[in-house]
């Protein structure tokens, strides 16, 4: 079973109705300028919030309130920011368990086909981070 949230709904849409592979790359770019970094503060860019497999430098954090993951995040690069605020947007919200089951595929269907490999593997490492970020906040609470 897929779970997805308003938010991942919203950016599926959006992108759907884009059919210039410029235009997406200009929406994503839009979304990175407006996560301002007064959104993401520079106390939380530590190496504790860093995330691996990214060229970019990208911290999330997670926060869990009755039982529900959500996510923040930042990256030093403006299309990388856009696809952070895309993920981290996304998958907030969710209980640990349906975010373990968000599959790659999931992510794919949000037609982000442009995007070059090296993008498209930050995407699945920032997905495996968030699923790790969801699994650590279950331990801590048990």
């Amino acid at each position: 079973m897929n779970f997805t949230t308003e938010a991942f709904k919203d950016f599926v849409d959006a992108l759907e109705i884009i059919d210039d592979e410029e235009m997406r790359f200009e929406y994503i770019i839009d979304l990175g300028k407006k996560s301002t970094e007064g959104s993401f503060p520079e106390g939380l860019r530590t190496d504790q919030n860093l995330m691996e497999g990214c060229m970019s430098k990208v911290w999330i954090t997670n926060d869990v309130r009755s039982g529900r993951a959500y996510f923040k995040g930042y990256s030093d690069a403006i299309i990388v920011r856009g696809l952070v605020v895309m993920m981290t947007a996304s998958f907030s919200g969710l209980t640990n368990e349906e975010l373990q089951t968000v599959s790659i595929d999931q992510v794919k269907s949000l037609n982000l086909g442009a995007l070059t490999t090296q993008r498209q593997l930050g995407m699945l490492a920032m997905l495996e981070y968030l699923q790790k970020l969801g699994e650590q906040s279950v331990s801590r609470t048990k």
